[in-house]
């Protein structure tokens, strides 16, 4: 849909027109439902959440928010069901920090060959530099390495605006983390 068309919908719907609200509600709930399946929520759920996230999107119109989008209008509802379904799961206590297998970050890391054993001394340092982390790259690093996000799958769960952003800051957190365990391991 090209942008002279999407500012007619927000038009349509901004004057009142809820047929026009129910095609959008049709043409995005099966996407948004296979978007959902990822975050392990029952389907009642997610079809909650996309009801709650088309009345955002209404009365983001109603209220004269929304009078163009820069993204698409299929973006737009994502972007808001996604924050709905980390905002329940949060609730749920399903999204929580995840404990960091040392195992393979330090494969990633390559700071030791791949047949060296890890001692209880290595694994507390790679614990204590990981957890020096801001928190961003801890989330970031933990997605990809722990729980095996591409960095396309990173940028659409953390909201980046596109996928050199991902890989870049990916690389800063990973080359930061290397300083601190070389820092350690020292005594710098």
């Amino acid at each position: 849909m090209d942008k002279e068309a999407l500012h007619e919908l927000i038009l349509q719907i901004k004057n009142g027109d809820l047929s026009v609200l129910k095609e959008v509600y049709l043409t995005h709930r099966k996407p948004f439902l296979k978007f959902g399946e990822r975050y392990s929520l029952a389907e009642a759920d997610l079809l909650d959440i996309y009801q709650d996230s088309i009345l955002a999107l209404f009365d983001n119109i109603k209220n004269g928010k929304i009078d163009s989008l820069e993204s698409s209008l299929k973006t737009y509802i994502f972007s808001i069901g996604k924050y709905m379904i980390f905002k329940k799961l949060k609730r749920l206590d399903k999204v929580q920090a995840t404990a960091l297998d040392i195992e393979r970050l330090k494969y990633y890391t390559d700071e030791v060959s791949d047949n060296q054993e890890f001692d209880k001394e290595d694994i507390a340092l790679y614990k204590a530099c990981f957890n020096q982390l801001g928190k961003q790259c801890q989330e970031l690093l933990q997605l990809f390495y722990y729980r095996g996000y591409t960095l396309e799958d990173i940028q659409k769960t953390l909201n980046y605006d596109n996928y050199n952003v991902v890989k870049s800051q990916k690389s800063r957190c990973l080359k930061h983390l290397k300083e601190l365990i070389n820092k350690r391991k020292h005594g710098l």
